[in-house]
């Protein structure tokens, strides 16, 4: 339909200072016009947006699409229509596919095939070193130059501080920068649970924080000695918390993301032995979670990235050592976000910046602007609405999350991607 008019919706822009109830008119896919009110038209689509947020689309620069070489997990298929249901219309996938993603020939692959899909703009993340092995690094200039948005080695850490120091500058020398998996191999000796009182009672092979802290630490001291700047995944610590606002502090330029399982799940997951619980870095302890949650409210850490980690049922059964970490998280992002402003962590408008607009400025992308005369690629979505997750309600090719059987409050309701709907929760994509 040509006309779609959004009406009543709360609108929040955090770049355009826009938090009031608005009317929205869509025309062409345009943003023809907001106002107060607005009167329909003859043949227009009335989307009632009462007691909900409209709201720039979201972006997750931290996703696991397993395409190529894992596509019994995911595919970017099904990854952008678990993407578009929790709201995101961007998202970059991780390099850690087979083969991995270190080559222009891959990297032309990836947007490619996310263009053909369509509902949502697909980037690619390229590898730091050749096969993410932490020794020769990738063609980073010709790899920008296709289109890789920045550098990882995701899964795995950039073991060799020589080579994540020559990482960094070659990166920031051509406006790109690295992302880093923050592990110390040494430390965390194979370690599937968090080291504390859970894996001691339950007997599960121990994974101390520190295997993530020290690694925080050494690119923390990089950045600020080089210049360059470096980006923390999946932070997940007390300690790495305070690393990093140290270092910011001191000037170095390093920003940090936070999944929705490390700002809402402890180790107490594991108390039922389940492999659902098992992510890397791991499900930590109470004041840890109560750490990340206050980082993300003042700024220390930067915005949130789901590690949407997609494994097949039986590969989640295996034992708990030999299972793969990871849980899917594009569609409950969201839902983890709006129970923070609910108890009071932050407002509605930080919110927004850490699931929209801040990603988008760390990828060098302009955020989407709810202004007349733009494209629409907007979000509606319901803040009090509660839905159960279960396998009809999650639309990802894989299951994993512990999350299954509970509830949770905040819906999307439409999706808008270059200016069309491509979600909405009553016919789905």
């Amino acid at each position: 339909m040509s006309l779609i008019l959004i009406k009543n919706g709360h609108v929040i822009d955090p770049e355009n200072n826009i938090n009031n109830q608005f009317d929205i008119l869509i025309e062409k896919g345009k943003i023809k016009k907001i106002d107060k009110n607005i009167e329909p038209f003859a043949g227009c689509e009335i989307i009632n947006a009462e007691n909900m947020i409209v709201s720039p689309s979201f972006c997750d620069i931290h996703v696991h699409f397993r395409d190529p070489g894992q596509t019994y997990k995911e595919d970017i298929r099904t990854g952008s229509i678990a993407a578009v249901a929790g709201g995101y219309t961007t998202v970059v996938c991780m390099p850690n596919t087979l083969p991995a993603i270190d080559e222009v020939s891959i990297v032309r692959y990836i947007i490619e095939k996310g263009e053909e899909v369509g509902l949502c703009r697909v980037l690619p993340s390229a590898a730091v070193t050749k096969g993410r092995k932490g020794k020769e690094l990738t063609e980073m200039w010709l790899l920008k130059d296709a289109g890789a948005v920045y550098f990882t080695d995701d899964g795995a850490p950039v073991w060799d501080a020589f080579i994540m120091r020559k990482a960094m500058e070659y990166a920031g020398s051509i406006g790109s920068f690295v992302a880093d998996h923050c592990e110390d191999l040494s430390l965390s000796n194979n370690g599937v649970a968090h080291e504390g009182e859970i894996a001691a009672a339950l007997g599960l092979p121990p994974l101390p924080p520190e295997a993530e802290d020290t690694m925080v630490a050494r690119d923390c001291i990089l950045a600020l000695r080089t210049g360059m700047p470096v980006h923390i995944c999946h932070i997940s610590s007390k300690v790495a918390v305070e690393t990093v606002a140290w270092a910011k502090a001191l000037g170095a330029k390093i920003t940090a993301e936070v999944t929705p399982h490390h700002l809402s799940l402890t180790d107490d997951e594991w108390l039922d032995f389940d492999c659902k619980a098992k992510v890397s870095p791991p499900l930590r302890e109470h004041e840890d979670v109560e750490a990340v949650r206050w980082a993300l409210a003042s700024g220390v850490i930067d915005f949130v990235a789901t590690d949407h980690a997609p494994h097949a049922h039986q590969e989640k059964m295996l034992e708990h050592q030999h299972c793969p970490p990871g849980m899917i998280g594009l569609q409950f992002a969201l839902p983890t976000v709006l129970k923070l402003v609910k108890k009071d962590y932050f407002d509605m408008k930080r919110a927004i910046e850490v699931l929209s607009t801040e990603p988008m400025k760390k990828i060098g992308l302009t955020p989407p602007a709810i202004k007349e005369g733009e494209t629409a690629e907007l979000v509606i979505f319901d803040p009090f609405e509660s839905w159960e997750v279960n396998e009809e309600t999650i639309l990802s090719k894989s299951k994993n999350t512990p999350l299954i059987g509970r509830k949770l409050r905040g819906k999307v309701k439409y999706t808008f991607y270059n200016g069309k709907i491509v979600y909405s929760d009553k016919s789905g994509v």
